[in-house]
């Protein structure tokens, strides 16, 4: 069976911006192909969501259906090898690994050849290039079996940027993996202009010159505001235990990517909304008064045409939040919940979420912020010439 030219999407490490760049990519094409004519699927996924079904395949395969044009009748054929728990621990026990990942593999060519009558595929990885490997299915090895050729994002930097490139590369070329082209993504604005000009296609040739074919350059992405925050409705499921405290979670309000944590110590006299916060921050406040609380959702009805991203009450309890305090609540578009940790822990969930945080099936505004991202500095005519040749 002929196959169509196949890109695999790898990136230096977990949210290096896969999901962002196969919706990204994909949409510049379709600016130049027919959207029938491109392919896309997961092959090795991690988390997981449920189809009406019953049926669970990995999210970002959903995600992609949802934001794109492409022509996904059947999103689970698309979702190849299913990661879930206890895979992994399934495998290392089992005395015939080799048959679990040509089951694996088999899944795998039977999503690509669904894909025969498109004229590109993108293939989405997973994690760092060596994820997967723990059941034979490394990104390297992955994009061998597809014989697909690897666009590899980096983020943002100079020497940082070349140490990374330095492992992966070198990864890539111990597993004789073919990386047709580097993109740099979540480049610092005010660096981008120094990058585009250090970092040149002739200046990643010359560090990398044994690299056959030599590299290509189809971009250098900017951080672009919000894309990579949560909303309150995403943060909100990193507290299983948590209480919404008024409707505003579950409406537009509770979608909105927020800005940044602030944890609120002051007692009522010294604190002074006007310089601890700005617009779609999240308060984190422990038990207090109810002077306080009502102080920053003044704050908050004072910005102009936007407001405070949520409110976290910590260290709930059967007396706490009080009516007082769902009475002032209630009366607020400013997502609130409570939840039983302390502040410190509070503070390391929120942590983790914007540290980790990814595409969610209702980010349409982030969809849209990803599509002007790539008509702005993508190269798109560059990388069909380079991957549709």
């Amino acid at each position: 069976m002929t196959r169509p030219p196949v890109v695999f999407i790898a990136g230096e490490r977990q949210h290096a911006g896969k999901t962002t760049t196969s919706l990204g990519v994909i949409s510049a094409l379709c600016q130049h192909m027919d959207p029938s004519d491109i392919g896309y699927f997961k092959p090795v996924g991690q988390e997981m969501v449920t189809l009406p079904s019953g049926e669970r395949i990995d999210k970002d395969v959903l995600v992609v259906q949802q934001f794109t044009d492409l022509d996904i009748p059947e999103p689970g054929m698309l979702s190849s090898v299913r990661v879930v728990s206890g895979v992994t621990r399934n495998y290392i026990q089992s005395e015939d690994r080799h048959l679990i990942t040509e089951r694996f593999e088999a899944s795998i060519k039977r999503s690509l050849d669904s894909l025969s009558d498109k004229k590109l595929i993108i293939a989405e990885g997973t994690g760092h290039p060596g994820v997967g490997s723990v059941v034979g299915l490394s990104n390297a090895r992955v994009a061998n079996l597809l014989d697909a050729r690897i666009l590899y994002l980096v983020g943002g930097g100079i020497g940082r940027t070349l140490d990374e490139l330095e492992v992966d590369l070198s990864y890539f070329a111990h597993h004789r993996s073919r990386v047709g082209g580097i993109l740099f993504n979540k480049v610092l604005p005010s660096k981008l202009d120094q990058m585009a000009s250090v970092l040149t296609e002739p200046a990643l040739r010359r560090t990398f010159s044994a690299w056959e074919p030599p590299l290509h350059v189809f971009g250098y992405m900017p951080q672009v505001a919000y894309l990579n925050n949560p909303s309150m409705e995403l943060i909100s499921a990193s507290f299983p235990t948590m209480k919404p405290l008024n409707s505003a979670l579950i409406d537009d309000s509770g979608k909105r990517p927020c800005r940044k944590v602030k944890i609120i110590s002051q007692d009522y006299e010294e604190f002074n909304p006007d310089i601890r916060l700005k617009a779609r921050d999240i308060a984190v406040i422990a038990a207090g008064t109810h002077r306080r609380l009502q102080r920053i959702l003044d704050y908050s009805d004072s910005l102009e045409n936007d407001s405070i991203g949520g409110i976290i009450l910590t260290c709930a309890s059967e007396d706490y939040p009080d009516a007082r305090t769902l009475e002032i609540l209630a009366q607020t578009n400013v997502p609130a919940i409570a939840v039983e940790k302390d502040t410190a822990d509070t503070d390391q969930v929120l942590y983790q979420c914007f540290r980790n945080t990814k595409l969610q099936l209702y980010d349409r505004h982030k969809h849209q912020m990803i599509v002007d991202l790539f008509t702005q500095h993508f190269d798109a005519e560059r990388f069909m010439h380079t991957y549709l040749k």
